[in-house]
């Protein structure tokens, strides 16, 4: 009993306890859902018109795009994508998503769909996609792969090869989707197109407009003949052209930066250290047996078994091989920041070049495939069309389109393919087809055509980059670290620089900024200046071997410049208007009657402009004055024109001759001028739908 009192007692303890207890569970778990959603809400690189595209989402496109990128780059250039390139793939992917966003609801707008009828049509029917016919030359291949990669039933499939068909079957739907939304922008454009495409009639204006060309005798007087201190402007007048014109001053967000690069390059330490290093190496390179394993460790330039003919090599190499034997090693010497040394492997004559075909097999192939290739190894030795088989067969897709032609190759891209290949080529009179094997696949190989015989050598080169060393590292990173140390205010860090040695620099950078200045992969301190506050240090940046720091100047948001921003140019339009008000006031008081007194009126002196017609852009002299020109080529011959204001000061002219051409209308040239002007309206158009679209743009937070 006494325990169930202390209880009683205690209730009004307990239920404020439980009650917290349960007020505090209630609020972590507000809480962890609100941060949930806060992170949900704010996952958001891209918003076009209300419709997101989450990060994950974007990273999908950009990886796509980079491993698109990658292959083309291997495939065409045989390296891999260039250091920065990232960067503009993101913009490039960035630019694709609202094009293709802003796209879909204007085509929505006016009832344009791609139907699921004309969405199989491109995907495997008659009319299939220019991007899938790369990828697959024959309809039936084409649907031999779709029945792989959609067959519920891949138990006949070992799990790499299943990983392999789910990861294709991934890539297909997503193909589906970008042939989906290319066909939607071509349909929508092509509507845009017909909208604009002329009729006889705009064909006839638009050459009436050229046909006719006047002279006409001018005098000009420029404003620069007013004073500006006989000018008056007032901050009203200055605001009131403000307001007028605010939409010229529309600006996206920028960042003016200051900032200090210095470059990491060695020290005189490290030349001394990179020349003994490779004079310390002379004795082995000249002596090794095993020339390929040796440089393997010891070189910045892979070494090639290669051949190559004497008459491309650089001077320094070519010298030396000609007066040398077989064994003699030339160097070390000093070239293009690097110390080198040659040694003669080899000397022959061979082709200069070899023209081959291949038909390309993967490597690894099952029962099924290795009897295929035997089969079409038979046909071929027997007098089999190459070609055709090239093209049904190869997995190199270009060459087998191209009927398994490579074209002409020298021993260095034959070597590429591995020595077998390379002997095949030019160490061999074989004409015939010979199968071979390399690091790529299998090979059904002919070598169709080969050039005459040169002096050739195979030189071996130890070359050593001199690079800076850690210590030369450390030194310029703390030349850096210790001057912002001491100078971390703006104006320190921009008065100072000249005392160390260093340069500041300027750059005004937007949000879609990848370079600047001399980098060309400035992405990631683009990324720092939108995130940081003004007149606050930055990291020391490592980029394109250089130390970067920078410290942010002047923030600018989007929006509208303000008006103490623009006033300069505000002042210099109303002085223009200003004083063409009153260059004109004076010409009436005086009232010239013909174009002489006009030119004395004026204090200037006649001038004559020929061959002007309403498609003139610009008149000799005198440069673009479109109000001139307008006029001129509308006003009647002999009577005096004006004051008319253009862009250079006040005119006055009269027509002195007119002339017509009487040939008749060349339609189909007139048409094309007409297209190529329909063309540059289209991209604005593109332009107009973007700026219309409600766009929110957070890369600059993630990427």
């Amino acid at each position: 009993m006494a325990t169930l009192q202390k209880i009683r007692n205690k209730a009004g303890l307990l239920v404020i306890v439980i009650g917290v207890a349960l007020l505090a569970f209630i609020i972590g778990d507000f809480l962890n859902s609100g941060q949930a959603f806060f992170r949900m809400s704010q996952d958001k690189v891209v918003v076009v018109n209300g419709k997101k595209v989450t990060t994950q989402e974007f990273s999908e496109l950009v990886n796509r795009r980079t491993e698109e990128m990658q292959a083309m780059f291997r495939q065409q250039y045989g390296m891999s994508l260039p250091e920065g390139y990232s960067a503009r793939i993101n913009k490039d992917v960035f630019d694709q998503i609202v094009q293709e966003m802003v796209i879909s609801d204007a085509a929505a707008n006016v009832g344009v769909q791609v139907s699921k009828e004309e969405l199989t049509d491109l995907l495997q029917g008659d009319h299939i996609a220019p991007q899938i016919q790369q990828m697959f030359p024959s309809k039936a291949e084409l649907l031999n792969f779709l029945q792989v990669i959609f067959n519920d039933d891949l138990s006949q499939y070992p799990e790499n090869v299943i990983e392999q068909i789910q990861d294709y079957r991934t890539k297909w739907i997503a193909l589906e989707q970008d042939v989906k939304k290319q066909r939607l922008s071509e349909k929508y454009l092509n509507l845009v197109l017909k909208t604009m495409a002329p009729n006889k009639y705009d064909l006839q204006a638009s050459y009436d407009n050229g046909r006719k060309s006047v002279e006409f005798a001018y005098a000009l007087q420029p404003y620069s003949s007013v004073a500006d201190k006989d000018i008056t402007i007032t901050n009203e007048e200055l605001t009131a052209a403000y307001n007028k014109d605010k939409e010229r001053y529309k600006q996206d967000a920028h960042r003016t930066i200051k900032y200090i690069s210095v470059e990491i390059v060695p020290s005189e330490a490290d030349y001394k250290t990179t020349e003994e290093k490779i004079n310390a190496l002379r004795e082995t390179f000249a002596s090794t047996k095993d020339m390929g394993g040796f440089l393997t460790f010891n070189t910045d330039v892979p070494y090639s078994e290669a051949y190559v003919a004497v008459n491309t090599m650089d001077d320094e190499m070519k010298n030396f091989v000609q007066k040398s034997q077989v064994g003699d090693v030339y160097g070390p010497f000093f070239e293009g920041e690097a110390y080198k040394m040659y040694r003669l492997m080899g000397k022959h004559n061979a082709p200069d070049s070899v023209k081959v075909r291949h038909i390309m097999f993967p490597l690894n192939s099952d029962a099924a495939t290795t009897t295929r290739i035997d089969s079409i190894y038979t046909v071929l030795r027997n007098g089999g069309n190459f070609a055709e088989m090239a093209r049904q067969y190869s997995a190199e897709r270009n060459s087998g389109a191209n009927g398994g032609e490579i074209g002409w190759v020298t021993e260095t891209d034959a070597m590429q393919f591995g020595k077998e290949f390379n002997d095949l080529c030019f160490n061999s009179r074989n004409n015939g087809v010979v199968r071979i094997e390399s690091p790529y696949g299998i090979h059904l190989v002919q070598v169709t055509e080969r050039k005459a015989n040169v002096a050739k050598a195979n030189v071996a080169q130890l070359v050593m980059n001199v690079r800076p060393s850690s210590d030369t590292y450390s030194e310029l990173y703390n030349k850096v670290s210790q001057y912002i140390a001491n100078n971390n205010k703006l104006a320190d860090f921009e008065a100072n620089a000249s005392n160390e040695g260093l340069l500041v620099n300027t750059a005004t950078l937007t949000p879609d900024d990848i370079s600047f200045g001399t980098l060309n992969d400035g992405r990631t301190v683009v990324k720092w200046a939108f995130n940081a506050k003004k007149d606050v240090l930055s990291e020391i940046f490592n980029i394109e071997n250089s130390f970067l720091v920078a410290m942010v100047s002047d923030i600018s948001e989007k929006g509208y410049m303000p008006q103490a921003a623009v006033e300069p140019y505000l002042r210099q339009d109303l002085m223009r208007e200003k004083k063409a008000e009153k260059i004109i006031a004076d010409l009436k008081a005086k009232n010239p009657t013909n174009i002489e007194a006009a030119a004395k009126a004026m204090n200037s002196k006649v001038e004559e402009a020929k061959f002007i017609s309403f498609n003139t852009s610009s008149i000799a002299g005198l440069g673009s004055e479109n109000a001139l020109i307008g006029a001129a080529t509308t006003a009647a011959k002999g009577k005096l024109e004006g004051p008319i204001a253009g862009n250079r000061g006040v005119y006055m002219f009269a027509v002195t001759g007119q002339e017509n051409n009487n040939e008749p209308i060349d339609a189909a040239a007139e048409a094309e001028k007409y297209n190529q002007k329909v063309y540059v309206l289209l991209n604005q158009f593109m332009s107009v739908l973007e700026e219309n679209a409600d766009i929110e743009d957070n890369r600059i937070k993630f990427y």
